[in-house]
């Protein structure tokens, strides 16, 4: 199954709504309103939790039939998922939430802000 993990942080509050934003950052627009992330520390945290993955380039990882890809830009992390585990899937919402970044599933719509 895939599924998507978005993430990004707000700054201040926005009128857009929340799949405005997904898809304006999805695009690699620059968000006003939106926090820029320190991609290469994100990117190192997420290479040392799935350190016994399979991994190029720093974006790709696999381990058996689990995969996922990152799609990274100054204010958006979304990682696209293939028949990765919960248990997985929230070992990544935990690392992003240490940069204040709530998960945003695009399937349902719903932002998980605390």
């Amino acid at each position: 199954m895939a599924r998507d993990l978005s993430f990004w942080r707000n700054t201040e509050s926005l009128e857009l709504e929340n799949k405005e934003i997904y898809s304006l950052l999805s695009d690699g627009k620059i968000v006003k309103g939106i926090g820029n992330l320190p991609t290469d520390k994100i990117l190192s945290d997420i290479k040392q939790a799935f350190s016994g993955w399979l991994n190029n380039d720093n974006v790709y990882f696999e381990s058996g039939d689990e995969t996922f890809e990152i799609m990274i830009t100054e204010q958006f992390v979304r990682f696209d998922c293939y028949s990765v585990s919960e248990y997985n899937m929230n070992k990544i919402i935990d690392i992003m939430l240490e940069y204040e970044c709530p998960l945003y599933d695009s399937a349902i719509d719903v932002r998980f802000e605390g």
